[in-house]
C-alpha cells in the first residue's frame, strides 16, 4: 500500500503527537511532527526506541549525553535509558519502538 509520510504529518493535529504507520513483528513504526518545545526526561522499561530524523533537527539527551541529530541521522535508545528533548527541535521524526508492537506469530 502506497502512502505519503508528508501527508500523514500534515494531518497531525498537534506537535509531538505520534501516528502509528504500522507494525513489523513486535515493532511499532510511528511518525511525529516535532515542535520547538522540549520534552521532559522519560524512560521506557518495556521497549527500545530508534529515533530517525526525516527532516529537521532534534536536540537530544540520552543517559546524560547531549547531542543534536540532523536530517538523516538516527539514535538508538535502549530500554531503561533516560532520554529527553531540549527546546529547539523542528521537522519530522520517525520512531521505531521495538518490543511495543504486536508480537510476531510463532
Amino acid at each position: 500500500m502506497k502512502a505519503s509520510i508528508a501527508g500523514v504529518v500534515a494531518s497531525l493535529p498537534e506537535i509531538w503527537r505520534s501516528r502509528v504507520l504500522g507494525t513489523v513483528g513486535n515493532a511499532s513504526i510511528k511518525v511525529i511532527k516535532m515542535g520547538g518545545e522540549g520534552i521532559p526526561s522519560e524512560v521506557h522499561d518495556d521497549f527500545d526506541e530508534l529515533l530517525l530524523v526525516l527532516d529537521g533537527e532534534l536536540p537530544l539527551v540520552v543517559a546524560g549525553e547531549q547531542f543534536t541529530l540532523q536530517t538523516g541521522e538516527y539514535c538508538f535508545v535502549p530500554r531503561g535509558a533516560s532520554h529527553s528533548v531540549p527546546e529547539g527541535s523542528f521537522g519530522v521524526l520517525l520512531l521505531v519502538d521495538v518490543g511495543q508492537g504486536k508480537p510476531a506469530a510463532p
